[in-house]
């Protein structure tokens, strides 16, 4: 009774409260929330170092980040020495060994890290005063060891060879020498010439010359009071030399004075990346970043912005479009728009991006937009108060930038405050698409053509090619006349014959291959059992343990990883089965196949065949061997592609295996090397079971 009478009153309530609602009146917008980042206290030492400390005493827990802000600097012919030094710095200290070091974080539940630019450093109350001495230890006492350098180089090696054929890394590197120039800091890239040239001395070098106490800066965040903050500074950065600050020049980026189409050739790309690029002198102190922060937001911040809505909610180009409006006050900043799009639309995926670009300074934005916008930011910048980096990095930005005392505080008002008036000013001053570059990276046997025929704004758009360095080059060549004859059968049988020959092949029953592999230190072995009735059975083991098990026969097939079996479905089962013979060339029917014509494959020219809708494989011209094999599938909506590179051929019992075979693995290439090949040994039908 009292829960119905309960009840009763609060609807009597609400109702009357909705009597007094005049729906006809439209709300008056509520003012921007109050956002208080917290204005840090500061301290200057003798030597230059600049401490700021924003209390936050919620949970009992400190950050402490160390920025230094030097100028930007050319690397020139030893470009990725930065890089090296940040990888470097870190591993202990001349006063605590690595391993030591590394314990005793991992003991604290600590985060420390330091890199070229600074160290950051995160922990309970408790442990934060020896937290910040390691920190401080490990930037001003680095140990520059030859073997830890050796590795370093090593793995950096092997990065830059694991991204080589990497479409997205191509076509960044291109984006960014087109749009600064390969004199500029930002244009510039790391390659294995460049990092062969680094010593250890040049890594010294360069920390002398950037690690100094002048233009450094330490925000401490958390539960810790001002004066703690600064005896602990003191004790351990007091003594830090204040040094020089070092002056560097570079040109400026120019933007085209008409715009033009950059083409990447890439020709093992099955999507393209296509990039709409400009840049313009805008940082955070100018009256236009506001509007232009939220016409960005409008183009293309989010499944809600225009090019998202364009490219792929309507159009199905793509599995996502956006731009991004990177503000530098260094050097210009950058305006992207981009999309990675089928190579059937690439051309129209250019006209698209570069009429949405057009769009906003043609037609005004709508008051839904801009309030939808306005909103998501807000809610985007007060869900990040709740990072302490953050907030360090608004603190060193409001410092290093000369910004207003309050002016992360007052940013959402002033966004708040932004008009669809100002949207149009700003759009028609930095969104101009007849002097945009635009640089699409792709297989150009597919898609160069529509590309060169493309029409913006009544006027042909004039297309330069390059390749995946940002070398100018000659239009590339894709239609290499087939010797007469060739076709995909003579193909096959000239593969057949290059590695041994039809009857030599025909008296292998059994096949075992043992190849090894290195990841992250440790080896990776993959011991590969086949037979000619269709059986495979693939381990793969780490350390000794078998991590992941595939087993297939004429009749069921699984796949086994920790323990957990997962039996395939008939589809995969028979995509398996393919797989399990020893020589496919020799079962493929040559009339399910295709030869395509002749392309580039590492420098080689290569025949390429079709061997179904998502497999393409390649062999080379003047010796039929198989180079390269490409697979496709399609996860979450984006096309991804596998490519399988063979080389290192040797004759094992009077037949040609290749011995080094380079595999896609996620994003990272990794190179097998095959340790051993026995043909014909026995092998029973239970392994297969």
């Amino acid at each position: 009774m009292i829960r119905a009478l309960i009840l009763f009153v609060c609807i009597a309530f609400l109702s009357n409260a909705q009597a007094q609602i005049d729906r006809s009146i439209q709300p008056q917008p509520r003012p921007a929330p109050q956002i208080n980042f917290g204005t840090p206290k500061e301290h200057q030492f003798k030597n230059g170092l600049t401490l700021m400390v924003v209390e936050n005493h919620k949970l009992p827990q400190v950050s402490a980040s160390l920025r230094i802000d030097n100028p930007l600097s050319v690397e020139g012919e030893k470009a990725g020495v930065s890089g090296l030094l940040s990888s470097m710095m870190g591993k202990g200290s001349k006063n605590v060994p690595k391993d030591e070091f590394e314990e005793e974080v991992d003991f604290m539940g600590a985060r420390l890290s330091v890199n070229a630019e600074g160290a950051y450093a995160n922990s309970l109350k408790r442990y934060f005063p020896r937290v910040f001495e390691m920190m401080a230890d490990a930037t001003l006492h680095p140990d520059f060891l030859a073997e830890e350098f050796q590795k370093e180089v090593d793995k950096t090696l092997e990065g830059l060879k694991s991204t080589e054929k990497d479409v997205k890394t191509a076509a960044r590197r291109v984006e960014n020498l087109l749009s600064y120039g390969k004199d500029h800091p930002y244009g510039e890239y790391v390659s294995e010439e460049s990092i062969n040239k680094i010593s250890i001395d040049d890594l010294l070098q360069l920390y002398q010359k950037n690690f100094h106490a002048q233009n450094a800066y330490i925000t401490i965040v958390g539960d810790i009071d001002f004066e703690t903050a600064k005896k602990l500074t003191k004790k351990y950065f007091g003594k830090w030399s204040k040094g020089q600050v070092t002056p560097s020049s570079f040109p400026q980026p120019e933007n085209v004075s008409q715009t033009q189409i950059a083409f990447v050739e890439m020709a093992n790309a099955v999507q393209s990346e296509v990039s709409v690029l400009s840049t313009a002198s805008i940082d955070r102190n100018n009256p236009d970043y506001y509007a232009l922060t939220i016409a960005n937001q409008i183009l293309g911040g989010g499944g809600e912005a225009r090019l998202f809505l364009n490219l792929r909610e309507d159009k199905g180009y793509t599995y996502g479009s956006y731009s991004r409006f990177n503000t530098n006050h260094k050097t210009k900043s950058q305006l992207r728009a981009f999309a990675a799009v089928r190579n059937t639309v690439t051309d129209s995926a250019v006209v698209q991006l570069l009429y949405e670009i057009d769009r906003m300074r043609k037609e005004r934005v709508t008051e839904e937009e801009l309030k939808l916008v306005k909103e998501k930011y807000a809610g985007s910048l007060i869900r990040s108060m709740e990072d302490p980096e953050n907030i360090a990095n608004f603190a060193y930005n409001t410092k290093t930038q000369n910004l207003p005392p309050h002016f992360y505080n007052h940013l959402l008002k002033n966004v708040q405050k932004v008009s669809r008036e100002d949207i149009s000013r700003v759009s028609k001053k930095y969104f101009n698409p007849n002097l945009m570059r635009v640089v699409v990276t792709g297989k150009g046997s597919d898609i160069l053509t529509p590309i060169e025929n493309i029409e913006f704004n009544d006027r042909k758009l004039d297309v330069f090619y390059y390749d995946k360095y940002g070398n100018t080059t000659d239009r590339p060549e894709f239609s290499k006349p087939l010797p007469k004859g060739v076709n995909a059968k003579t193909v096959m049988d000239g593969y057949i014959e290059s590695i041994g020959g039809k009857s030599l092949l025909e008296e292998v029953k059994t096949k075992t291959s043992i190849s090894e592999a290195n990841m992250q230190g440790m080896t990776l072995q993959v011991s590969k059992r086949q037979t000619t009735k269709k059986q495979m059975l693939i381990e793969v083991s780490m350390m000794g343990n078998v991590m992941q098990k595939t087993v297939v026969n004429p009749n069921k097939g699984y796949n086994e990883m920790q323990g957990q079996r997962m039996d395939m479905v008939e589809q995969e089962l028979q995509n398996a089965l393919k797989d399990a013979a020893i020589f496919p060339e020799m079962e493929v029917d040559p009339n399910q196949i295709s030869l395509e014509g002749i392309v580039v494959v590492d420098g080689k020219d290569a025949y390429e065949i079709k061997w179904s809708d998502n497999k393409t494989n390649f062999y080379a011209v003047d010796n039929f061997l198989k180079l390269q094999t490409v697979e496709t599938m399609e996860m979450q909506g984006q096309v991804q592609s596998s490519t399988t590179s063979f080389s290192n051929y040797k004759t094992v019992k009077g037949i040609r295996f290749p011995h080094t075979v380079q595999q896609d693995m996620g994003p990272q290439k990794m190179d097998f090397t095959v340790k051993s090949i026995t043909l014909n040994d026995p092998m029973y039908d239970s392994l297969f079971e």
